[in-house]
C-alpha cells in the first residue's frame, strides 16, 4: 500500500492509525513466534490473538496460531484458524498444506475425530460424577493424542479428586513438557505441593552442608541411661490431633478441591464448546457463499433457457449467449476468488446493447452487467494501481481506462487516470480526469487532491 504524507494513494485516507495497528500486529506476531520456539504455547496463543485483534488478515499470525493449537492437541481450533486464513488468502497460503496434511491421512483424521468424541464423553462423565469412567476415557484420549494438553490437565484433576496425587503429578509433568508455562498446569502442581527435581536436590545438598556444631566438649562427660515410663497423655494428644486433622480435611480441604474441580470442569466445557461453535460458524459461512453461487448459476441458466426459446439473429445475439455460458462456467468453479469477472466483462463489451430487441435478451444482458461490471472494475483498478506504482504507465492506462469504462462511479479509477496521464505529461487528459473527479465526486476524499493538482496545471 503506497503512502505519501501518511495518506493512502488509493483512497486518500489518513493511514497513521492503520500503520500503527499493522506494526503492533507484526510486533505481537514476532513475540508469539519467540514464545512458540521455547514451548511457551499458552503465552504464544495470548499474543497471537492480540496480533489478530489489530490485523485479522495477518496470515502469518493466524497460521502460527493454528500450529500452536494443533501442537496442544486442539485440532478443531487449529482447523478453524487455517480455514479462516484460506478465506483471507486463497492462494499461496501455507494453511493449504496444513489442512491437506490433516485431511489426506484418513487414519489420522479418524484418530483425531475419535479423540474429540472421547474427550467430550469424558467431560460429560466427569460432570456427572463418574470419575472412574472419565479416567478410563481420558487415558484412551491421551494414548490417541499425547499432545492434548487439556486432556492431561483434566485427567490430573480427576486423579487429584480421587486422591491419587502421584499419578496427577505425572500427568501434569507430561502436560508441562508440551506447554512449559501453562498457568493451569502450574497451578495444579502448586496445589499438589510439587517442586522441581533441581529444587529438591538443592534443598537436600543444603541440608547436608549445614550441620549442627557442638561447643567445646567437656573432658569427662558422664552419660547415664534411664528408661522412661510411657507417657499416656502424649498418645491421647496424638489421637486428638489426628482426629482434628481429619475433620479439617473433610470440612475445609475437600470442599475447596471439589469447588476448584467443578469450576475447572465447567471452564473446560465452555472452551471446548466455543471451539466447536467457531468451527461450525466458519463452515456455515463457506457453505452460505457456495449456496449463493449455486443460486446465481440456477437463475442465470433459467434466463439462458428462456432466451433459447426465441428466434434471433445470430450476428446480434451469439455474443450474448457466449458471454452467459462463459459466466456460468466461471460460477461453477465454486470459489469467488477463482471467478474471472474481467474476462466475462470483456466478453460482454462485444455485445451491442442497442441492437437487442427481444425482452428476454435485454433482461439477460442487464443481469450479466449487474453481476460482473462492478467487480471487474474493482479488480482492474487494483491492477492498474499496482502498474502505476511500478511506473508501468502504459499498462496502468489500459487497466484504469477499462476499470472506469465498467463503472463510471469508480472515483479512484478516474483520479489515477488523471495521475497517470500527468506522469506521461499528457496535460489535457490529466485535466480532463481531474475535472471529472472534482465535479462529479465533490464529497469524496479525492476531490480536494484533484483540485490541488488541477490548480497546479493551470
Amino acid at each position: 500500500m503506497a503512502t505519501k504524507r501518511n495518506r493512502c494513494e488509493r483512497c486518500g485516507e489518513d493511514l497513521t492509525i492503520y500503520k500503527k495497528m499493522f506494526l503492533l500486529s507484526n510486533k505481537y506476531y514476532n513475540e508469539g513466534l519467540e514464545k512458540a520456539k521455547v514451548r511457551d504455547l499458552s503465552g504464544a496463543i495470548l499474543v497471537l490473538k492480540k496480533s489478530l485483534e489489530y490485523n485479522k488478515s495477518n496470515i502469518n499470525a493466524r497460521n502460527l496460531l493454528g500450529l500452536v493449537y494443533y501442537e496442544m492437541g486442539e485440532t478443531v481450533s487449529a482447523l478453524s484458524e487455517w480455514v479462516i486464513s484460506k478465506h483471507f488468502k486463497p492462494t499461496e497460503n501455507d494453511a493449504d498444506d496444513y489442512v491437506n496434511a490433516v485431511q489426506s491421512n484418513p487414519t489420522k483424521l479418524d484418530t483425531l475425530n475419535q479423540t474429540i468424541k472421547k474427550y467430550n464423553a469424558a467431560l460429560v462423565s466427569a460432570k456427572q460424577g463418574n470419575e472412574d469412567l472419565a479416567i478410563i476415557q481420558l487415558k484412551k484420549v491421551t494414548s490417541l493424542n499425547p499432545h492434548f494438553v487439556k486432556a492431561w490437565q483434566l485427567l490430573a484433576l480427576l486423579y487429584m479428586k480421587t486422591g491419587e496425587n502421584e499419578k496427577a503429578v505425572k500427568c501434569l509433568l507430561k502436560a508441562s513438557k508440551i506447554d512449559v508455562s501453562n498457568t493451569t498446569t502450574l497451578r495444579y502442581l502448586g496445589e499438589l505441593g510439587h517442586h522441581s527435581i533441581s529444587g529438591r536436590e538443592e534443598s537436600k545438598s543444603s541440608k547436608e552442608v549445614v550441620r549442627p556444631t557442638a561447643t567445646e566438649p567437656a573432658l569427662f562427660q558422664h552419660s547415664s541411661y534411664k528408661e522412661e515410663k510411657p507417657n499416656v497423655w502424649l498418645f491421647i494428644n496424638l489421637i486428638i490431633g489426628v482426629a482434628f486433622g481429619i475433620l479439617g480435611a473433610v470440612f475445609l480441604v475437600v470442599p475447596t478441591v471439589k469447588s476448584t474441580y467443578q469450576g475447572e470442569l465447567k471452564q473446560k466445557e465452555i472452551e471446548y464448546n466455543e471451539g466447536i461453535n467457531k468451527y461450525i460458524q466458519t463452515n456455515d459461512s463457506l457453505e452460505k457463499e457456495k449456496t449463493e453461487l449455486e443460486s446465481q448459476i440456477t437463475a442465470l441458466q433459467a434466463k439462458v433457457e428462456e432466451y433459447e426459446g426465441i428466434e434471433y439473429d445470430d450476428t446480434i445475439y451469439d455474443g450474448l449467449m457466449n458471454t452467459a455460458e462463459l459466466y456460468i462456467k466461471e460460477l461453477e468453479k465454486g470459489n469467488v476468488t477463482d471467478i474471472d469477472y474481467v474476462a466475462v466483462a470483456d466478453a460482454l463489451t462485444g455485445v451491442k446493447e442497442d441492437k437487442l430487441e427481444k425482452q428476454p435478451a435485454k433482461e439477460l444482458y442487464a443481469s450479466l452487467k449487474e453481476s460482473v461490471s462492478l467487480k471487474a472494475s474493482d479488480i482492474l483498478y487494483n491492477q492498474g494501481h499496482s502498474s502505476y506504482s511500478s511506473r508501468k504507465y502504459d499498462k496502468a492506462l489500459e487497466q484504469l481506462l477499462k476499470a472506469y469504462e465498467y463503472n463510471t462511479d469508480n472515483v479512484d479509477a478516474a483520479y489515477f487516470l488523471g495521475r497517470t496521464y500527468h506522469q506521461q505529461n499528457d496535460i489535457e487528459n490529466a485535466k480532463k480526469y481531474y475535472t471529472i473527479v472534482k465535479e462529479n465526486f465533490p464529497d469524496s476524499n479525492r476531490a480536494s487532491e484533484a483540485s490541488d493538482r488541477l490548480a497546479a496545471l493551470e
